[in-house]
């Protein structure tokens, strides 16, 4: 295998060598592409959820959210941080908190490889103004958007079937009282440490992480340049034949899902400049949002790498999500309306709105499953058996 590598390295450097100028241009698009949206995009979220994990709160919330997570997804508590910030951010969020929940030992490996199966997808913003800018159609963000995450969730309804046994087993019922002083309990046993320390090695972390991604990104683009050139991306192209006929594309889009098959954001584009209506792109993109991109897949296997968690779920889930998408779609297609109109997109710049709006939301789903988790509990010892 590491002939292979090696192999692939270095026709990598041939074709920097051979097409300088569009070397260059990748690397610089990429780059651009990293510092103006993924940077400020991922950066809030990875040190917020750093943060709460050395303070002590993802051990509480373990506790307290056992009563919901457990009974959808035989989850612990502590897995819907990955969940929501995994789903309002974007990949590889979702795969970084479940890294650091199995670091700590608040997931199994089990429940950490399903986790990674279905809190990873495209963040909203991304659909709403990435891909409906490059589609150039608003409305084809918000279609794609109502698709992505119901499928996601249905797969982590379906994976509680995997479920080790020890998980299957229902939670022992507690009052609300009782949760809520476990959970303190919880919470008090973290480790203190001074929050100068603690703020310094969460930044720290998050940075890596993110330096992580750039250089993932760095490496796919040049890889699909590498490809271009060989001549091999139309191979790719031929063996994708029959998803088109699957679902009645055209041949012109083939070029875009060959390069979403790789990295996500390009193959769209791709799909933009295609000679096709926009319906069939808005399926093309759905598959390719479904798949995510070996970049994506590379990413998450790199947040994941010290804690050994496998993709013998997130693979699967990939490629049934990218099937189910475009037919959850074709179903919707007597209700969808795409007119094509140029989008401006919105008034405030990208790296303002992106870390602001979705923090506040994902704050707040957390605040509406707590209260849900209270709910299901009774106020006293007598009546029935409280959680």
């Amino acid at each position: 295998m590491n002939i292979f590598y090696i192999l692939l390295v270095m026709a990598t450097l041939l074709a920097i060598l051979l097409e300088p100028q569009a070397a260059l241009s990748a690397a610089q698009g990429t780059l651009n592409s990293w510092w103006s949206k993924v940077l400020p995009a991922l950066l809030p979220f990875f040190i917020a959820s750093e943060l709460l994990s050395r303070l002590g709160l993802i051990r509480a919330l373990s506790v307290w959210l056992a009563p919901v997570m457990q009974p959808l997804f035989r989850l612990p508590g502590a897995a819907s941080l990955s969940l929501l910030l995994g789903f309002f951010s974007g990949s590889p969020t979702g795969g970084a908190i479940a890294a650091e929940l199995r670091r700590q030992h608040l997931l199994t490996k089990n429940e950490g490889e399903r986790v990674l199966a279905f809190c990873n997808n495209a963040g909203p913003l991304y659909l709403l103004i990435t891909v409906a800018a490059l589609l150039e159609a608003p409305a084809a963000g918000l279609w794609l958007a109502l698709v992505q995450y119901p499928v996601n969730l249905t797969l982590g309804l379906l994976l509680r079937f995997f479920a080790e046994k020890q998980a299957q087993t229902p939670l022992p019922r507690v009052t609300r009282g009782a949760l809520l002083r476990q959970g303190l309990l919880a919470l008090k046993e973290a480790p203190r440490q001074p929050f100068s320390l603690i703020l310094k090695e969460s930044s720290m972390k998050a940075l890596s992480n993110i330096g992580m991604i750039g250089a993932f990104m760095l490496c796919f683009s040049l890889l699909l340049l590498t490809l271009r050139i060989s001549g091999l991306l139309g191979l790719l192209q031929m063996a994708l034949l029959p998803l088109c006929r699957l679902f009645g594309l055209p041949e012109s889009l083939l070029p875009g899902l060959s390069e979403g098959f790789f990295e996500m954001t390009l193959g769209i584009q791709t799909l933009s400049e295609a000679n096709a209506e926009l319906f069939a792109k808005v399926l093309a993109a759905a598959i390719i949002l479904g798949w995510s991109g070996l970049s994506i897949h590379a990413q998450i296997a790199g947040v994941c790498s010290n804690e050994k968690l496998s993709l013998k779920y997130y693979l699967p889930c990939r490629i049934i999500h990218s099937l189910s998408a475009p037919l959850l779609l074709l179903l919707l297609q007597d209700y969808m309306e795409l007119p094509g109109s140029t989008f401006s997109g919105v008034a405030l710049p990208e790296w303002l709105l992106l870390p602001g709006l979705m923090l506040l939301p994902a704050f707040i789903g957390l605040g509406i499953l707590l209260a849900i988790a209270f709910c299901l509990c009774r106020r006293d010892q007598s009546s029935a058996s409280g959680c």
